[in-house]
């Protein structure tokens, strides 16, 4: 059994929240992927721990924690780039979103210059 996953996804979905105490959720984004769900919960302070949960019928849920300021950043790169890949460590709870190789200036889906 392979200590990591690694999937493509295709769909997202942001949601943003009124509560902006220290340590509470601000945003998140949640990734549709073919084993199940990946949500990104990015918070302000407070220290959180990144986990995931198997379930018998092959929906995993895996929820992984972000400082707030890094948010615009994953919005970005979920607009503009693809394909896109999920990846998650089982064994030191690791996740994170990546692209695949691509050409150096290849300029795909660029924002729109103001």
């Amino acid at each position: 059994m392979a200590n990591f996953i690694i999937e493509e996804f295709k769909k997202y979905k942001v949601t943003l929240y009124s509560n902006n105490s220290p340590g509470h959720e601000l945003y998140s984004i949640h990734l549709k992927l073919p084993s199940g769900e990946a949500v990104f919960k990015f918070v302000k302070g407070g220290s959180y721990s990144n986990s995931y949960l198997e379930t018998v019928n092959n929906q995993n849920k895996y929820e992984i924690f972000f400082d707030v300021e890094r948010f615009p950043h994953f919005i970005d790169i979920l607009r503009y780039e693809g394909p896109m890949f999920f990846y998650f460590n089982k064994t030191d709870h690791h996740g994170y979103i990546t692209t695949s190789d691509e050409p150096v200036g290849e300029g795909e889906n660029e924002p729109p210059s103001s």
